[in-house]
């Protein structure tokens, strides 16, 4: 397949088939995570695959997670673009099931350079841009097989970190549900952009 081709199939989704995605296929694909470019050239990144749904079950629980779009939700982004509010309302209520019913649990533990909430500088993150390279090749190469995920970033990073043992220096860019895409599976539409109007040449 043609990179053009993984990248226009590439998409986020919260509603998976009962299907089980293939080791052979979650192996190469976090492989191809490892070849994305590091700010430091040494690939601090890690990856559990969370299998136990009692530890899925612990994580959902590590934050309010609204199940069913409420009137309060709706008054939130009453003044958002349409298709933000669009998505705002069909994924809030999804996260806790697509967390503990995806056929895979991936999170994504890198070693910050500094810790997001010291950091003063852009410099300081450039650890947190190079493991969003990682997650972006990481989702391009599941594409590339017909498999999707959808990234949902915890609030609660700490207590993530506490059900998952994960060292105390670690941080978790990412939790990212994935597998195969249910039939009917609502697809929200992007927007259509055209690069003349975000391009600039010299200055703005």
């Amino acid at each position: 397949m043609e990179l053009i081709e993984v990248i226009n199939q590439r998409r986020t989704v919260r509603d998976f088939s009962k299907e089980k995605v293939p080791y052979e296929i979650i192996e190469k694909t976090l492989e191809v995570g490892l070849k994305a470019p590091s700010y430091n050239h040494l690939k601090q990144w890690d990856f559990i695959l969370v299998k136990e749904q009692n530890i899925r079950l612990a994580l959902t629980k590590t934050e309010e997670m609204i199940e069913s779009v409420t009137d309060e939700l709706k008054q939130i982004f009453e003044k958002h673009d349409t298709l933000a509010k669009d998505m705002y309302l069909e994924a809030i209520p999804k996260q806790k099931k697509m967390i503990l019913t995806a056929p895979e649990l991936l999170v994504i533990v890198y070693k910050p350079k500094t810790q997001v909430g010291e950091s003063k500088r852009v410099y300081d993150l450039n650890c947190l841009a190079s493991v969003w390279c990682c997650i972006e090749n990481i989702l391009l190469s599941f594409a590339e097989n017909q498999v999707y995920g959808v990234t949902f970033v915890p609030k609660n990073t700490s207590l993530v970190k506490r059900i998952l043992n994960i060292p105390e220096e670690l941080e978790v860019a990412a939790i990212i549900p994935f597998g195969y895409m249910q039939p009917n599976s609502k697809i929200i539409t992007q927007k259509k952009v055209k690069l003349e109007s975000r391009l600039h040449i010299n200055n703005w």
